[in-house]
């Protein structure tokens, strides 16, 4: 075995990504929750071809909420019992429960000790908020995305050790993506798109390009946007995933969950270059929106700029008139080792500090306590001392919120509503219900229908190879139904 880690982690299920260095017949995951494995649990056996660029996906469900977890691999019917390629994690529970997760962005080296520093707390996962590496592979050859996982996160043993004992969530930023500055146009967005999915443990995925990603734990939704795959000089997102984050943000209200948006660009920033200060116009739009929607339990973190800081909310009213009833503590978790960089926006928790230079380390830690009705959540900015991987407590803030199913219906986002994009239709809102997709062209010709029923609050329908031009889809549910064109380029 050559490299491995893991991710996209749940109460009952965990996915591994791993590299073989022999000629491999057959390989698959050993689990278990006894030290002397004695009742080992197996995945599928998993395939490795040049599509996958050298990679096995092993997933394994059926776990024990709760439960702490070693794995190994069975490599052509051999067992690898080494230290060295034995990973660990934990299942979340079901329900409410106590947790905490380490989160950054901005690493440049993964020998750095703050790789250890970050382990020391035994956090359930790392929320990479972009930036895992600075090789900006902007490249239509997926090999240069390839070679950046190998060469800057797989062969850096702190890094590595890290993530053998800490699944992972992450999406990338720009140095991860294209490199600096880079958006939708890049070059190498689709070489991009297919080394993440070769070599990342993942959620699903709803889109062929971009990484946006959700899940939950506890009573916590984690909303995860892309802002580099769809993001232009004018936009900060695609209206695909604009209609997703919406989506899950309801989904959160109606659920009784608390949700942490994880937004790589920074929230707060007025006026500055590149993150949510470049488009106020966009960013009071979405902020309208949630004020309008009651979306009141919700915390965001934020990646890119190299500081550690914190705000209680006061500061991140982006809506029209800057009165909604809402407050949204956001967390600035960065660098993991990199210089200070200061990109704009007030903070009130401990004040603006000078940001060290990149001999030092810096991380966030979210430490979540949740007794069933009040949901405290502790933000705690750390710094390593130096080349060492002592830390010091740089600042933290704690709030408390008690989520409760909402009866209010969503104003914006109606019961059905619906958006082309990749090749697929993309349905919000569809509930439980059965209801019927049907695609026609320009004359009136039927080119796709098609009934289904999902439980998800967004359906990806793939739809057949259409020739370019215009079409409208007809989407019905019940007494319901509505309309919309689009065009295939």
């Amino acid at each position: 075995m050559k490299h491995f880690w893991s991710g996209a982690l749940t109460a009952g299920s965990i996915h591994v990504n791993a590299m073989v260095d022999t000629p491999c017949v057959s390989v698959r995951l050993v689990i278990d929750d006894d030290a002397q494995w004695a009742s080992p649990l197996y995945s599928e056996f998993g395939n490795i071809t040049d599509t996958t660029g050298g990679m096995v996906h092993l997933e394994r469900a059926g776990l024990e909420p709760g439960a702490a977890y070693a794995y190994r691999f069975e490599v052509n019917g051999a067992v690898d019992t080494s230290a060295a390629h034995t990973g660990r994690f934990r299942t979340p529970e079901e329900g409410p429960m106590d947790f905490s997760f380490v989160v950054g962005s901005c690493n440049s080296d993964g020998n750095h000790p703050v790789w250890e520093s970050m382990g020391s707390s035994h956090p359930l996962f790392f929320l990479s908020t972009g930036d895992l590496h600075y090789a900006d592979p902007n490249s239509p050859d997926v090999q240069v995305h390839r070679d950046a996982y190998l060469d800057h996160v797989y062969l850096k043993p702190p890094m590595m050790g890290f993530f053998h004992g800490t699944p992972i969530a992450y999406v990338w930023d720009d140095h991860d993506f294209c490199g600096d500055l880079s958006t939708s146009a890049s070059i190498g967005k689709a070489s991009a798109a297919r080394a993440f999915r070769e070599n990342v443990p993942h959620y699903p995925l709803w889109d062929d390009t971009a990484v946006y990603q959700a899940f939950t734990v506890g009573r916590v939704r984690f909303i995860l946007s892309d802002m580099r795959s769809g993001k232009t000089d004018s936009v900060m997102m695609s209206d695909g995933q604009y209609a997703w984050l919406k989506s899950e943000l309801l989904l959160a209200r109606d659920s009784g969950l608390v949700a942490c948006w994880a937004t790589p660009l920074s929230w707060n920033a007025i006026g500055y270059p590149e993150n949510w200060g470049s488009q106020p116009d966009e960013r009071t739009a979405l902020s309208d929106w949630m004020r309008a929607n009651g979306i009141r339990d919700l915390f965001i973190i934020c990646g890119d700029a190299h500081m550690l800081a914190i705000d209680d909310g006061a500061n991140g009213d982006f809506s029209t008139l800057a009165d909604s009833p809402y407050r949204y503590p956001v967390f600035q978790a960065a660098a993991i080792n990199r210089g200070g960089s200061y990109k704009g926006g007030t903070y009130d928790q401990g004040g603006y500090f000078l940001n060290p230079s990149d001999q030092f380390g810096q991380f966030g830690e979210v430490i979540v306590e949740d007794d069933g009705s009040d949901v405290c959540i502790t933000f705690n900015g750390w710094r390593t001392d130096s080349m060492a991987a002592a830390i010091s407590l740089m600042n933290s803030f704690t709030f408390c919120r008690q989520p409760t199913v909402a009866a209010m219906p969503a104003l914006e986002v109606p019961l059905l509503h619906g958006w082309f994009a990749d090749g697929a239709l993309l349905i919000a809102g569809a509930g439980v219900s059965p209801f019927t997709i049907r695609v026609f062209d320009m004359l009136g010709r039927s080119v796709e229908r098609s009934t289904t029923v999902v439980s998800q609050p967004l359906l990806r329908h793939r739809l057949p190879d259409l020739r370019s031009g215009a079409y409208v889809a007809l989407i019905e549910q019940g007494a319901m139904s509505f309309r919309f064109g689009f065009v295939v380029p």
